[in-house]
């Protein structure tokens, strides 16, 4: 069950906070009978566990079995207002035993679900239960990942004996995201360690040499901290953030990034469509995917942070293109990646099916499932906020009326191993919420954590 992500970026612009009046509109309702729908789904088959398999209303413990998706909705049902739901998961989240699991716990899944969940949910209810388990976390499962001869976070923790596993091989996506979280925790416990340990990877990773200024390899080696040869980019920036801007260092990485990103992966068709290329060694290959739409949002948020009107116009394009890879399927439904035709290339030099992709939908499918990806939803929920253009709630609404339709199962929401099917759907209209981007930032799995203080970046509505 992987509702809770792109529910949650719904949901922020269209329900209610704990204690703030509802916002009537019949898409908000939509939306929460769509969570509900879900979590009594997960509440009857899989309780408990960490999801289910809404086709058998089978059972899976990919995260320790520690009851991931109550952990990863708690903050959803207190934005939602969904009390008795709420209740009885923070009964399971009291109860849960750290030492139960029985197979190494990965540690940025630990930490953007679990501790990602508990810092959120207190932050919008305090409640010292939820902080208790939160620093139980940290200390038995997350820095002993960080128990390393140079400090890097280990990808695995064997949790019973508090030590990394031998595994390697790190993903910088992995390594490079855990500072958010971290942050956050320190800031509420007074406890700067978990900040300074996991700032200190990032500034590591500063220090590494790169032909692409900013921008790393994917692959690295655990031992020698080198790339061998993602979302480790959007936490920059929102380091940065929530750090009240005393992380400067991170936004001059991001900033360092972004300028790579746009110099040399930016790849635009003769539709004018454009999205970012992969670069492997000396290639540049024309091939991308969903889990990358999360990037426009991060980009329009540090644009208007900063008043750069070319970053703007440059995460505009790739958000529109991110969300025309989903319009143009008949099901509405995005492929998990897909790959193109640069502009500058002759395309009658392709192979005629390649062509034939090209003019119909202006890209090439490669994998056509749809994993229940929320990453164009989040930056679709970004530009909405930071532009306050009713077109983005709409765009929103489109997927989510794809998802109701092809996602649905009688207990859940379950992947559609082919979004080439035909049927046309019709659209309803709703609203923002009171969780301002001026006062919170998200983080990689839609957890909110609250700002000490406010900036104005949000759109005044």
């Amino acid at each position: 069950m992987r509702l809770t992500s792109w529910a949650t970026l719904l949901l922020a612009g269209s329900t209610w906070l704990v204690n703030a009046r509802p916002i009537e509109d019949p898409r908000a309702d939509y939306v929460v009978n769509a969570f509900k729908h879900a979590w009594s789904g997960y509440r009857q088959y899989a309780w408990g566990h960490d999801e289910l398999r809404p086709l058998t209303n089978g059972t899976s413990d990919s995260r320790n079995g520690w009851g991931a998706s109550i952990f990863d909705g708690l903050d959803t049902m207190l934005i939602m207002g969904l009390e008795e739901e709420y209740q009885e998961a923070l009964e399971h989240v009291k109860n849960v035993d750290w030492f139960s699991t029985t197979t190494p716990s990965k540690t940025f899944e630990t930490n953007i679900r679990y501790l990602g969940g508990l810092l959120a949910a207190y932050d919008l209810r305090p409640d010292p239960v939820l902080l208790e388990k939160a620093i139980e976390l940290a200390q038995y499962v997350l820095l002993p990942a960080y128990d390393t001869p140079n400090g890097i976070p280990a990808a695995y923790v064997d949790v019973k004996r508090g030590k990394p596993t031998n595994d390697k091989s790190l993903i910088l996506a992995e390594f490079g995201s855990l500072q958010l979280e971290m942050v956050r925790l320190s800031q509420l416990t007074g406890d700067e360690r978990y900040a300074q340990i996991a700032n200190n990877v990032i500034y590591a990773i500063d220090n590494v040499d790169t032909p692409f200024p900013g921008v790393y390899p994917i692959i690295w080696d655990l031992d020698s901290f080198t790339p061998s040869s993602c979302n480790y980019y959007e936490y920059l920036l929102k380091t940065y953030l929530l750090t009240d801007g005393h992380e400067k260092q991170q936004l001059d990485m991001w900033k360092k990034s972004v300028d790579t990103i746009q110099t040399y992966l930016r790849s635009e068709t003769s539709g004018s469509m454009v999205f970012l290329a992969e670069i492997d060694e000396d290639y540049k290959l024309l091939q991308t995917g969903e889990l990358v739409c999360f990037i426009p949002g991060n980009i329009l948020l540090g644009a208007r942070l900063l008043g750069d009107s070319e970053l703007t116009k440059f995460a505009s394009e790739l958000m529109k293109s991110c969300y025309d890879t989903w319009a143009v399927t008949p099901t509405g439904l995005a492929p998990e990646t897909w790959s193109w035709i640069d502009k500058a290339q002759n395309i009658s030099s392709f192979p005629e099916i390649m062509q034939s992709a090209m003019k119909t939908t202006g890209f090439i499918p490669q994998d056509v499932q749809y994993d229940l990806r929320p990453e164009t939803i989040e930056s679709i929920f970004y530009f909405y906020r930071l532009t306050g253009d009713p077109k983005y709630q709409d765009m929103a609404w489109k997927i989510f009326e794809s998802i109701e339709k092809y996602c649905k199962t009688a207990s859940g929401y379950t992947r559609v191993n082919d979004i080439s099917s035909s049927e046309s759907i019709q659209g309803l209209d709703f609203e923002e919420s009171v969780m301002s981007l001026d006062e919170w930032v998200y983080s990689t799995e839609a957890h909110a954590f609250k700002l000490d203080k406010p900036i104005q970046v949000q759109a005044q509505f």
